[in-house]
């Protein structure tokens, strides 16, 4: 390895699918290097293209002093989330990544969780929504891209976000219905049920005052019991009759449904 130091910041290249500058963690080593400047040299390979340290060119440009950099020999591009230690990869960033390399997949796949992340108001995360179109039912994506083989499953994903948008009419305001736990549990109650009914989500969601749990069993079971509340729905008149049924009685009483019934059994006179 080599250490040398630069004001040309121009001979260094970027890594086609690294990942974008995250400006939180800029702006805390800006802070860091005005004070005792660049401390750890950025890493690059025999061609200059860096595989750890782009945050610290970025600011080394700014403002303008000498970038302290190693040439390794030994690098790889391709386990460049392996060399940048300092905060780890996100599901997200591999995404990123696959999408600049020309991946299909990860592109549409950004391009959704774009258009939910913007018709929500920012509710719905880039995250969130890339776990959701995730054909699996885990929440470690970030395996799935690392390796590439994520995969989007459209009529799960489609059908959970047109529940957790009728889910966003509940009463109670402060329930996000496009929160990580709850948008898995959706999900997760889709699977079980072959296919969340919208009329018993309606419904769900306009008589019951919605609560959040931050575990997510806690809330699968939550919402698992008000949504079988509503299974009678899937048998039509039968059950619509049974309700009337039990209004009337709470209304008039049994002895009265009694005697209808009787005068209903008496032949007519007239026949």
């Amino acid at each position: 390895m080599e250490l040398k130091k630069t004001t040309d910041y121009n001979i260094f290249n970027n890594v086609i699918g690294n990942r974008n500058i995250d400006r939180r963690n800029r702006a805390r080593l800006k802070k860091s290097i005005e004070i005792i400047g660049i401390q750890q040299p950025i890493l690059v390979n025999q061609n200059n293209t860096i595989n750890d340290g782009q945050h610290r060119l970025d600011i080394a440009k700014e403002l303008g002093i000498e970038v302290p950099y190693i040439i390794s020999h030994d690098t790889n591009e391709e386990y460049i989330d392996q060399l940048q230690i300092s905060k780890k990869w996100s599901a997200l960033d591999y995404c990123e990544r696959n999408a600049k390399k020309g991946c299909k997949i990860s592109i549409e796949a950004l391009e959704i969780a774009d258009k939910w992340f913007k018709e929500t108001n920012s509710k719905f995360s880039i995250i969130n929504s890339l776990t959701l179109l995730y054909e699996g039912q885990g929440n470690n994506v970030g395996r799935t891209f690392r390796n590439n083989i994520y995969k989007i499953n459209y009529d799960i994903a489609n059908r959970v976000y047109k529940s957790l948008h009728i889910l966003n009419e509940n009463q109670n305001k402060k329930f996000n219905p496009f929160t990580a736990t709850n948008s898995r549990t959706i999900k997760r109650l889709d699977v079980k049920v072959g296919g969340l009914d919208y009329k018993k989500i309606k419904k769900l969601t306009k008589f019951n005052y919605i609560q959040g749990y931050s575990n997510g069993k806690d809330h699968y079971n939550y919402l698992y019991d008000l949504y079988k509340k509503y299974k009678w729905k899937s048998f039509g008149i039968i059950y619509e009759l049974l309700d009337i049924e039990k209004y009337f009685s709470e209304l008039f009483g049994l002895e009265y449904l009694a005697f209808q019934a009787e005068k209903l059994a008496t032949p007519s006179s007239d026949s």
